[in-house]
Protein backbone atom coordinates (compact mmCIF):
# COMPACT_ATOMS: atom_id res chain seq x y z
CA UNK A 1 0.00 0.00 0.00
CA UNK A 2 1.53 3.43 -0.94
CA UNK A 3 1.23 6.58 0.93
CA UNK A 4 -0.55 8.88 0.65
CA UNK A 5 0.13 11.78 -1.66
CA UNK A 6 -1.69 14.98 -0.11
CA UNK A 7 -0.80 18.33 -2.39
CA UNK A 8 -1.23 21.60 0.15
CA UNK A 9 -0.87 25.09 -1.28
CA UNK A 10 0.03 28.13 0.92
CA UNK A 11 2.38 25.90 3.15
CA UNK A 12 5.42 28.04 3.62
CA UNK A 13 3.37 30.00 6.42
CA UNK A 14 0.80 30.82 8.79
CA UNK A 15 -2.28 27.87 8.49
CA UNK A 16 -0.70 26.17 5.49
CA UNK A 17 2.87 25.60 7.08
CA UNK A 18 1.15 24.17 10.33
CA UNK A 19 -1.08 21.42 7.91
CA UNK A 20 2.68 20.96 5.90
CA UNK A 21 3.94 19.85 9.53
CA UNK A 22 1.02 17.99 10.79
CA UNK A 23 0.37 16.07 7.50
CA UNK A 24 4.42 15.29 6.78
CA UNK A 25 4.48 13.91 10.73
CA UNK A 26 1.52 11.69 10.39
CA UNK A 27 3.70 9.89 7.04
CA UNK A 28 1.95 11.53 4.28
CA UNK A 29 3.89 12.39 1.50
CA UNK A 30 3.44 16.43 1.72
CA UNK A 31 3.59 18.33 -1.88
CA UNK A 32 3.27 22.16 -1.01
CA UNK A 33 2.88 24.65 -3.47
CA UNK A 34 3.49 28.27 -2.46
CA UNK A 35 5.52 31.31 -3.69
CA UNK A 36 8.02 30.66 -1.04
CA UNK A 37 9.60 27.06 -0.29
CA UNK A 38 10.13 25.57 2.86
CA UNK A 39 13.47 25.71 4.20
CA UNK A 40 14.88 22.73 5.86
CA UNK A 41 12.20 20.78 5.50
CA UNK A 42 11.34 17.08 5.96
CA UNK A 43 12.36 14.24 4.02
CA UNK A 44 8.54 13.74 2.89
CA UNK A 45 7.65 17.55 1.78
CA UNK A 46 8.55 18.26 -1.99
CA UNK A 47 8.19 22.08 -2.42
CA UNK A 48 7.26 23.86 -5.85
CA UNK A 49 7.30 27.18 -6.27
CA UNK A 50 4.88 28.97 -8.25
CA UNK A 51 2.27 31.58 -8.58
CA UNK A 52 -1.04 29.95 -7.91
CA UNK A 53 -3.58 32.95 -9.36
CA UNK A 54 -1.52 32.33 -12.98
CA UNK A 55 -3.53 29.69 -14.57
CA UNK A 56 -0.40 29.03 -16.48
CA UNK A 57 1.99 28.22 -14.30
CA UNK A 58 0.02 26.35 -12.49
CA UNK A 59 -0.99 24.02 -15.15
CA UNK A 60 3.10 23.71 -16.11
CA UNK A 61 3.63 22.84 -11.93
CA UNK A 62 0.90 20.04 -12.05
CA UNK A 63 2.80 18.62 -15.41
CA UNK A 64 5.76 18.82 -13.46
CA UNK A 65 4.88 16.75 -10.18
CA UNK A 66 2.87 14.33 -13.10
CA UNK A 67 6.38 13.07 -14.02
CA UNK A 68 7.32 12.30 -10.36
CA UNK A 69 3.70 11.49 -9.07
CA UNK A 70 1.19 8.95 -10.96
CA UNK A 71 -1.11 9.75 -8.03
CA UNK A 72 -2.52 12.32 -6.24
CA UNK A 73 -4.85 10.84 -3.19
CA UNK A 74 -5.80 14.46 -1.61
CA UNK A 75 -5.49 18.38 -1.93
CA UNK A 76 -5.77 21.05 0.86
CA UNK A 77 -6.11 24.50 -0.99
CA UNK A 78 -5.27 26.51 1.55
CA UNK A 79 -3.26 29.76 -0.08
CA UNK A 80 -4.56 33.02 0.95
CA UNK A 81 -4.13 36.35 2.37
CA UNK A 82 -6.46 39.00 4.41
CA UNK A 83 -3.93 41.42 4.16
CA UNK A 84 -6.31 44.30 1.95
CA UNK A 85 -7.00 47.63 2.87
CA UNK A 86 -10.02 48.75 5.04
CA UNK A 87 -13.67 48.29 3.56
CA UNK A 88 -14.39 51.88 1.91
CA UNK A 89 -10.44 52.37 0.32
CA UNK A 90 -10.59 49.56 -2.18
CA UNK A 91 -10.57 50.11 -5.60
CA UNK A 92 -9.70 47.94 -8.55
CA UNK A 93 -6.50 46.51 -7.82
CA UNK A 94 -7.01 45.52 -4.03
CA UNK A 95 -10.07 43.73 -5.82
CA UNK A 96 -7.68 42.00 -8.44
CA UNK A 97 -5.09 41.18 -5.36
CA UNK A 98 -7.67 39.83 -3.06
CA UNK A 99 -9.19 37.69 -5.85
CA UNK A 100 -6.14 36.56 -7.04
CA UNK A 101 -5.15 35.31 -3.30
CA UNK A 102 -8.21 34.22 -2.19
CA UNK A 103 -10.56 32.41 -5.26
CA UNK A 104 -8.14 31.93 -8.15
CA UNK A 105 -5.40 30.43 -6.13
CA UNK A 106 -7.90 27.68 -5.21
CA UNK A 107 -10.01 27.12 -9.01
CA UNK A 108 -6.63 27.61 -10.81
CA UNK A 109 -5.18 24.45 -8.97
CA UNK A 110 -8.15 22.67 -8.84
CA UNK A 111 -8.84 23.08 -12.65
CA UNK A 112 -5.16 22.46 -13.32
CA UNK A 113 -5.00 19.29 -10.98
CA UNK A 114 -8.26 18.31 -13.23
CA UNK A 115 -6.74 18.72 -16.22
CA UNK A 116 -3.07 17.52 -15.89
CA UNK A 117 -4.64 13.78 -13.73
CA UNK A 118 -7.56 13.22 -15.80
CA UNK A 119 -10.61 13.22 -13.25
CA UNK A 120 -9.06 10.97 -10.96
CA UNK A 121 -10.60 10.02 -7.39
CA UNK A 122 -9.61 12.45 -4.90
CA UNK A 123 -10.45 14.21 -2.00
CA UNK A 124 -10.10 18.08 -1.83
CA UNK A 125 -10.56 20.79 0.99
CA UNK A 126 -11.08 24.49 0.21
CA UNK A 127 -10.15 26.80 3.54
CA UNK A 128 -12.15 29.52 3.33
CA UNK A 129 -13.03 31.87 6.35
CA UNK A 130 -16.02 32.64 8.34
CA UNK A 131 -15.78 36.17 6.74
CA UNK A 132 -17.35 34.62 3.29
CA UNK A 133 -20.92 33.58 5.36
CA UNK A 134 -21.02 36.89 7.68
CA UNK A 135 -19.61 40.89 7.55
CA UNK A 136 -17.17 40.55 10.09
CA UNK A 137 -14.64 43.00 10.95
CA UNK A 138 -12.50 42.46 7.59
CA UNK A 139 -12.08 43.95 4.44
CA UNK A 140 -14.59 43.70 1.68
CA UNK A 141 -12.27 42.51 -1.04
CA UNK A 142 -11.30 39.45 1.37
CA UNK A 143 -14.99 38.69 2.40
CA UNK A 144 -16.39 38.74 -0.93
CA UNK A 145 -13.44 36.66 -2.62
CA UNK A 146 -13.99 33.85 0.16
CA UNK A 147 -18.04 34.25 -0.51
CA UNK A 148 -16.98 33.42 -3.96
CA UNK A 149 -14.88 30.64 -3.21
CA UNK A 150 -17.92 29.11 -0.64
CA UNK A 151 -20.36 29.15 -3.88
CA UNK A 152 -17.60 27.87 -6.40
CA UNK A 153 -17.17 24.94 -3.86
CA UNK A 154 -20.61 24.14 -3.81
CA UNK A 155 -21.36 23.82 -7.40
CA UNK A 156 -18.15 22.50 -8.23
CA UNK A 157 -19.11 19.32 -5.59
CA UNK A 158 -21.84 18.32 -7.30
CA UNK A 159 -20.07 18.21 -10.92
CA UNK A 160 -17.42 16.46 -9.51
CA UNK A 161 -19.40 13.91 -7.24
CA UNK A 162 -20.11 11.80 -10.91
CA UNK A 163 -16.17 11.38 -11.07
CA UNK A 164 -16.18 10.42 -7.43
CA UNK A 165 -14.46 13.00 -6.25
CA UNK A 166 -15.39 14.72 -2.58
CA UNK A 167 -14.81 18.46 -1.93
CA UNK A 168 -15.72 20.26 0.96
CA UNK A 169 -14.93 23.59 2.80
CA UNK A 170 -13.60 24.56 6.30
CA UNK A 171 -14.87 28.39 7.18
CA UNK A 172 -12.32 28.63 10.20
CA UNK A 173 -13.19 32.01 12.80
CA UNK A 174 -10.49 33.31 14.98
CA UNK A 175 -7.29 31.63 13.92
CA UNK A 176 -4.76 31.70 16.96
CA UNK A 177 -0.87 30.93 16.14
CA UNK A 178 1.82 32.12 17.68
CA UNK A 179 2.89 35.04 15.57
CA UNK A 180 -0.25 35.48 13.31
CA UNK A 181 -2.42 38.46 13.50
CA UNK A 182 -4.44 37.42 16.84
CA UNK A 183 -1.34 35.92 18.33
CA UNK A 184 -0.21 39.68 18.06
CA UNK A 185 -3.20 41.21 19.01
CA UNK A 186 -3.28 39.29 22.23
CA UNK A 187 0.34 40.14 22.60
CA UNK A 188 0.44 44.02 21.99
CA UNK A 189 -3.45 44.23 23.22
CA UNK A 190 -4.21 41.31 25.17
CA UNK A 191 -7.25 43.17 27.47
CA UNK A 192 -9.38 44.46 24.28
CA UNK A 193 -8.63 41.41 22.47
CA UNK A 194 -10.02 39.23 25.19
CA UNK A 195 -12.92 41.54 25.61
CA UNK A 196 -13.84 41.30 21.40
CA UNK A 197 -13.39 37.41 21.66
CA UNK A 198 -15.58 37.58 24.60
CA UNK A 199 -18.21 39.89 23.07
CA UNK A 200 -18.61 38.14 19.85
CA UNK A 201 -17.75 34.63 19.97
CA UNK A 202 -20.70 32.38 22.13
CA UNK A 203 -18.23 30.16 23.11
CA UNK A 204 -15.75 32.75 24.08
CA UNK A 205 -12.82 31.15 22.36
CA UNK A 206 -10.05 31.21 19.32
CA UNK A 207 -10.06 28.25 16.87
CA UNK A 208 -6.62 26.57 16.74
CA UNK A 209 -4.67 24.59 14.07
CA UNK A 210 -5.49 20.96 15.22
CA UNK A 211 -9.05 21.25 15.66
CA UNK A 212 -8.88 22.01 11.81
CA UNK A 213 -5.70 19.29 11.21
CA UNK A 214 -8.18 17.32 12.68
CA UNK A 215 -11.48 18.22 10.73
CA UNK A 216 -9.18 17.64 7.37
CA UNK A 217 -8.02 14.08 8.40
CA UNK A 218 -11.73 13.30 9.45
CA UNK A 219 -12.92 14.49 5.66
CA UNK A 220 -9.94 12.74 3.88
CA UNK A 221 -10.51 9.59 5.54
CA UNK A 222 -12.86 7.05 4.99
CA UNK A 223 -15.42 8.46 7.31
CA UNK A 224 -15.35 11.54 4.21
CA UNK A 225 -16.63 9.12 1.61
CA UNK A 226 -20.57 10.23 2.05
CA UNK A 227 -19.45 13.80 2.36
CA UNK A 228 -19.50 16.37 -0.16
CA UNK A 229 -20.06 19.92 -0.97
CA UNK A 230 -20.36 20.79 3.44
CA UNK A 231 -19.25 24.09 4.85
CA UNK A 232 -17.75 22.93 8.20
CA UNK A 233 -17.29 25.92 10.52
CA UNK A 234 -15.10 26.34 13.14
CA UNK A 235 -15.66 29.73 15.28
CA UNK A 236 -17.11 28.82 18.72
CA UNK A 237 -20.34 30.31 16.95
CA UNK A 238 -19.41 33.78 16.22
CA UNK A 239 -21.21 33.29 12.87
CA UNK A 240 -24.61 32.17 14.27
Amino acid sequence: MHKKNIIISGGSKGLGRELVDKFSKKGFNVINLSRTVIKNSRNNITNYSVDLSSEKKTINIFKKIKNKIKKIDFIICCAGSGKSVPTGRENKKHWDQSLSDNFFSATNLIEAYLSVYKYKKTKIVLISSIAGIKIINAPITYSVAKSALNFYGKMKSKHLAKMEINLNIISPGNILQKNNLWGKKLKNNYKSTKNYIKKEVPLNTFCNTDQIYNLCLYLLSNNGDNITGSNFVIDGGQSL
